[in-house]
C-alpha cells in the first residue's frame, strides 16, 4: 500500500471502480505520518522536472517480475505489478471474533454465498506474501523501489453497520526495510509496520528442491521475532476456493482503522494472471493479530500476479465502493 502526494484522480474503465480522495475532509483525518509522507513527495514533485524520477528501484538486485504495462493508460494514478501467493486460512469464528476489533462485525452470509461448502463456524482469514513491482505514477513521471510485504488479512468486515458492503482489516504488515517510503505510506493508514528481510529480497517467491515454491520474511528492526514463511506447490486437482474469490477478497477495501481506506485495485482481467497457480502448502508466522507462533498445514490458495491501480492519496472510507 503506497500513498503519493496529492495527484489528479483518473477514473479507469470498466466495472470496477478507483474511489477519488475526498481532498480537504479527507486531509482533516490523515494521520501526522501519512501528512509528512505528502510533504515530502511535495517536495519531490517539484524537483521532477529536473530529476525524472524518484530513488531508482533495487539497484542491488533484479526482479523476474513483469514490467508494469498500464502506467500511461492510468497516468495520474498509482500503478505497478503484484505478484505473490495468497491464502486462504480457514478459522473458527470464535477465533476470528478475538483477533478483529469487536467494532467491526463479520459479515458471514458475503463469504458464504461466495462459498457455499466453506467449512461451518469457520471463517476465511487471509495469509499472503505479495511483490510490488514497477510501482509508477507515469503523469509525474514518477517511481518507487519495489518492496515485499506480508500480512495477515481480515475480509468481509462491516464497518458501517449496513450488513452488506464488506471491507478488509489489516492491523499489521511487514514490508522491505529497504523501503522507508513504503513503510511510511503504510503507518499513514494507521497500520503497525515491521520493517523486515525477505527470501528471495527482489521476488515474490523461489523454487526449492522438489518443486515447492518458498517465500518468508523476518523482522530487521527489535522485534526479531516477527516472521511468516510460506511453502506451496500446485494442487491442480483440488481447488476449494476459485480464482475469482481470490478477487473479491484482495479487492475489498483495505482499512487498519475507518479515519482513512485504500481503494487498491486488483486487474485480474489482465493477460498476467493468465498463469495463476492454484497451490496448497503450509503457513508458519508470528504476526499480529496473534499472540504467539502460529502454523497451518494444507491450505489451499492462489500464486497469481496481476496488474494494480491504487488512489495516490488515502481516501474516506465509504459504505459505498
Amino acid at each position: 500500500m503506497t500513498a503519493f502526494s496529492s495527484l489528479p484522480q483518473a477514473s479507469p474503465s470498466g466495472s470496477a471502480h478507483i474511489r477519488q480522495p475526498l481532498w480537504l475532509s479527507t486531509l482533516t483525518r490523515l494521520s501526522h505520518y501519512v501528512l509528512f509522507y505528502v510533504l515530502i513527495f511535495i517536495a519531490i514533485r517539484g524537483a521532477a522536472s529536473s530529476q525524472d524520477v524518484l530513488p531508482p528501484s533495487e539497484s542491488t538486485c533484479v526482479s523476474r517480475d513483469a514490467r508494469n504495462q498500464h502506467a500511461q493508460q492510468y497516468p495520474e494514478l498509482v500503478s505497478g505489478n503484484l505478484n505473490g501467493t495468497t491464502l486462504i486460512v480457514p478459522i473458527s469464528l470464535d477465533t476470528a471474533r478475538r483477533l478483529i476489533p469487536t467494532e467491526y462485525a463479520i459479515v458471514e452470509k458475503a463469504y458464504r454465498t461466495l462459498l457455499p461448502s466453506f467449512p461451518d463456524g469457520m471463517y476465511p482469514m487471509v495469509a499472503q506474501i505479495v511483490h510490488d513491482h514497477d510501482i509508477q505514477v507515469f503523469a509525474y513521471n514518477m517511481s518507487l523501489s519495489d518492496f515485499t510485504r506480508a500480512s495477515f488479512e481480515f475480509p468481509f468486515l462491516d464497518i458501517f453497520g449496513d450488513g452488506y458492503t464488506s471491507f478488509r482489516w489489516t492491523g499489521t504488515s511487514m514490508i522491505s526495510a529497504s523501503n522507508t517510503l513504503a513503510i511510511e505510506g503504510a503507518e499513514g493508514y494507521g497500520m503497525t509496520v515491521h520493517p523486515a528481510s525477505f527470501n528471495p529480497p527482489c521476488d515474490a517467491y523461489k523454487a526449492l528442491p522438489g518443486g515447492a515454491m518458498y517465500a518468508s520474511s523476518r523482522s530487521s528492526n527489535e522485534t526479531r521475532s516477527k516472521f511468516m514463511t510460506l511453502e506451496t506447490r500446485p494442487s491442480l486437482r483440488d481447488v476449494p476456493y476459485p480464482l475469482s474469490f481470490i478477487q473479491n477478497v484482495t479487492n475489498q477495501p483495505v482499512f487498519s482503522d475507518t479515519k482513512v481506506c485504500d481503494y487498491y485495485l486488483r486487474l485480474f482481467n489482465s493477460t498476467l494472471a493468465d498463469t495463476a497457480t492454484p497451490v496448497v502448502g503450509k503457513v508458519s508466522a508470528n504476526l499480529e493479530p496473534f499472540s504467539g507462533p502460529q502454523s497451518w498445514n494444507g491450505i489451499y490458495g492462489w500464486r497469481v500476479a496481476t496488474p494494480f491501480l491504487e488512489p495516490p492519496l488515502p481516501s474516506e472510507c465509504s459504505p459505498t465502493a
